[in-house]
């Protein structure tokens, strides 16, 4: 072979190998920033998730700090309906946690859907049920309190999966 085609050879070779090092390493670089940019959506859909559920939480311990004999039945009423306000929050956000998945994720932000709408009824059946009588009633609080005790235990498994997935190198 003559030594200029071998040159032509070793410059073609040289070149696809210059190509092939460039593609490959453009595609692995766009699927990192593509995990990236799913993670940040999974954590930004989980954050609210969260932050909806703890605002919920808070308006309910609100409420049953109002249910004695030293608050007026007004007082009970619009902690109530502070806590309903809180309820479509966490119904808009549970939808965005399923869609950002994964599907281990999603069951469990369901879950903790349910237990807040659970805590709801309760809470509402129990300030109705307190304003009915004039004066709180011992067996709903009881009731209206476990309910709550469940959303405190599914949102601390869906925050145990949701933190598995953001740090879970799979996208």
């Amino acid at each position: 072979m003559d030594s200029g085609v071998a040159a032509l050879w070793g410059a073609g070779i040289g070149v696809a190998g210059t190509l092939a090092t460039t593609w490959l390493g453009g595609w692995s670089a766009l699927r990192g920033q593509h995990g990236h940019w799913r993670r940040e959506g999974r954590r930004e859909a989980y954050s609210a998730f969260i932050a909806s559920v703890m605002a919920f939480r808070a308006a309910a311990d609100s409420l049953l700090s109002v249910m004695d004999d030293r608050h007026t039945r007004d007082e009970a009423a619009q902690a109530l309906e502070q806590v309903q306000a809180c309820f479509p929050a966490v119904v808009a956000a549970c939808p965005v946690v399923v869609i950002e998945g994964p599907e281990d994720v999603a069951p469990r932000a369901r879950s903790v859907a349910k237990a807040v709408a659970a805590a709801l009824s309760h809470l509402e059946f129990y300030a109705t049920s307190a304003r009915r009588f004039g004066r709180p009633v011992k067996y709903e609080a009881d009731r209206a309190r476990q309910r709550l005790d469940a959303v405190d235990k599914d949102l601390n498994k869906f925050a145990e999966k949701a933190s598995a997935s953001l740090n879970s190198t799979k996208v």
